[in-house]
């Protein structure tokens, strides 16, 4: 699967959002998709910085964007995403620091993860 995969997929979800009726957006996906999907960005985030360094924002900017739809205006989801993101990176950095093959292959498989939850996340308002 692309690592390109997971950024599709949250454009997918942003744009459901974006087109929801409002009453939807007001309930939003279940809090617990999307901490968990705010840690596999954390956790993808802390092995592209190991492989390309920390200039590389790829996942941080997606888990920018993600706060921007899911918690605007400092909701209170925000800090539980902004946690689950950044528990995701020091735990992700702690058992690899380094950029290895198998690290490579865990971001994809980290995306991969990824992707079911945010088309999850699109199917709440898609259906």
């Amino acid at each position: 699967m692309s690592l390109r995969a997971l950024p599709f997929a949250l454009l997918l979800a942003a744009t459901a959002v974006a087109g929801a009726p409002a009453h939807a957006q007001e309930a939003g996906p279940p809090l617990d998709t999307l901490v968990e999907l705010a840690d596999l960005l954390g956790r993808a985030h802390a092995i592209r910085s190991a492989c390309n360094g920390d200039s590389d924002q790829t996942w941080r900017n997606y888990m920018f964007n993600m706060l921007a739809i899911e918690a605007p205006g400092g909701s209170p989801r925000k800090s539980a995403l902004t946690s689950a993101f950044n528990k995701g990176f020091r735990d992700q950095a702690a058992r690899s620091g380094r950029c290895t093959a198998d690290s490579q292959r865990e971001e994809a498989q980290i995306a991969a993860r990824g992707r079911v939850l945010a088309e999850t996340v699109a199917g709440t308002y898609l259906h």
